[in-house]
């Protein structure tokens, strides 16, 4: 067969597939462009499209920018918007944005760069690396010490969620008034809380005690370590943790509030001075070369970035986390995906790949409400790719009544919590859901109201969230055939939580 033919068969072939994508670059990019929308579709109703400008213009989010991966190449990047409201300066494929937690995957690639070449060691007290700054001891740090892996998969039992930024004109911390809780530091001190290796409990304070190893196990600043292990090796000139960023860095998407209006002036962003939690600047071009190192490392090509052995275990759970070292992960098989989001006060920023196809993408955006293109731009990229996971479902056409409705509404209290798929969903023991109802729509959030996230029904006890499909709901009826209680799933994990009389 010749060169030709084999393209023909090829051609035929995707053509015959509808849920391959499409053969030309050029219609996928197309596809992804103009094929926005919701999560939940309702059978046989009015299926929404929109573009990306309509929505960068309907959420009031100035700038996107976007790289997909495919068989471990860039298949195509591009940007859209402006850098700053009000003007005329363009998003471009080198216009750097602030990232926030999706720094966390950067700054664990140092970690796993130093692991591999002996100067760490996952699973070492990690107070035996620390001179400056040690963390303060306690009944659950001498029962089990913190480590690199914990930190890493957010399992090491500290506290610090995350960091606030700081404006133009704001004193900003040192690292170690950040872990001593010392002003200007805005957060309380960094420490363990509870037992290591038992709880997934998400700590930028985590990280930023592995900024600190990194910073005394090498001798150099974050800034110029992240330099030396990842980004002169992978070619990525335009990425720095360096902050404030400098004016001269050039071409840095602004800073915008959630009406897309410029804000952080008059230089025009935030200082993050945690810098391995929330640091990085970066463009989805340059961040790709980082995710196409690990995907190769994964599959253990030659000469990779990591070692396959270790970039495994990077895409490995630990323990009772969705997180490996540094993404979260999710799926089988081919469906198997990491991922991880980046939220600063002005920026959203999403990456997901596919280590085993090496496929992927990396979204970032300069207004704070970015996670509303970013969900409805990730799932029309996923469509048009291909993808086994797209993020969409359908759901028959259901409309409940208000007695129907009201019959689920209520407390309910989360049963303690029993083994590694209950503990990986990430409620703890103890915790409420509460369930609310107004006119039509349900809503389930924790018991002070907060997180609220609507549910569209599937039939009568079942419901999916409008916006993420992974999250579903379930309504137990007893055997008295009342509601007694429900049973919350995020992906293959779920937990059940009793109803409260």
């Amino acid at each position: 067969m010749t060169n030709f033919e084999k393209h023909s068969v090829l051609v035929a072939i995707a053509l015959l597939l509808p849920m391959q994508p499409l053969f030309a670059a050029d219609a996928r990019i197309r596809a992804a462009e103009t094929g926005l929308r919701d999560a939940v579709e309702v059978q046989d109703g009015v299926q929404e499209r929109w573009t990306i400008a309509d929505r960068m213009k309907h959420w009031g989010v100035p700038g996107v920018s976007v790289a997909v991966i495919r068989d471990g190449k860039v298949a195509w990047a591009k940007g859209y918007g402006l850098k700053q409201a009000g003007t005329t300066d363009k998003i471009d494929t080198d216009t750097v944005f602030s990232v926030g937690s999706v720094s966390k995957v950067g700054a664990a690639a140092v970690t796993l760069r130093l692991v591999d070449a002996g100067q760490l060691d996952l699973d070492r007290d990690v107070n035996e690396y620390l001179t400056r700054w040690k963390i303060p001891p306690n009944s659950f740090s001498s029962a089990r010490p913190v480590t690199l892996r914990g930190i890493l998969s957010h399992t090491a039992g500290l506290n610090v969620h995350g960091f606030p930024d700081f404006k133009p004109d704001a004193p900003v911390p040192t690292i170690l008034e950040t872990l001593q809780g010392k002003a200007p530091a805005v957060t309380e001190p960094v420490q363990v809380t509870h037992l290591p290796g038992t709880k997934l409990v998400y700590s930028g304070g985590g990280t930023t005690i592995e900024q600190l190893i990194i910073e005394e196990r090498t001798g150099l600043d974050f800034p110029a370590a992240a330099r030396r292990h990842v980004f002169d090796p992978l070619g990525m000139k335009r990425s720095t943790y360096q902050n404030p960023l400098p004016a001269s860095h050039g071409n840095i998407a602004k800073a915008h509030d959630r009406d897309g209006k410029p804000t952080a002036l008059p230089r025009g962003w935030e200082t993050m001075p945690e810098l391995a939690a929330s640091g990085l600047w970066t463009t989805p071009s340059d961040y790709a070369k980082l995710m196409i190192a690990l995907m190769d490392s994964y599959q253990g090509d030659a000469n990779s970035f990591l070692t396959q052995e270790l970039a495994v275990q990077m895409m490995t759970e630990v323990g009772p986390s969705r997180a490996g070292l540094g993404p979260f992960l999710d799926g089988h098989g081919l469906s198997r995906r990491f991922a991880h989001s980046g939220s600063n006060d002005s920026y959203k920023a999403y990456i997901e790949g596919y280590p085993a196809k090496g496929d992927g993408l990396v979204i970032f955006t300069n207004g704070r409400r970015g996670f509303r293109v970013i969900n409805e731009l990730r799932r029309a990229i996923a469509i048009a790719e291909g993808w086994p996971f797209t993020g969409v479902t359908t759901v028959p056409a259901v409309t409940l009544s208000a007695p129907q409705l009201a019959e689920l509404t209520g407390l309910y209290m989360v049963a303690p919590a029993g083994g590694v798929v209950n503990t990986r969903h990430g409620v703890a023991a103890e915790a409420a859901y509460k369930v609310s109802a107004d006119g039509t729509r349900l809503r389930i959030s924790d018991a002070s109201g907060v997180g609220q996230i609507e549910l569209i029904a599937e039939d009568r006890t079942h419901f999916v969230a409008d916006e993420d499909v992974d999250v579903r709901v379930e309504f137990v009826r007893g055997y008295d055939g009342g509601i007694e209680r429900l049973i919350h799933r995020y992906g293959e994990y779920a937990v059940e939580a009793v109803k409260q009389k």
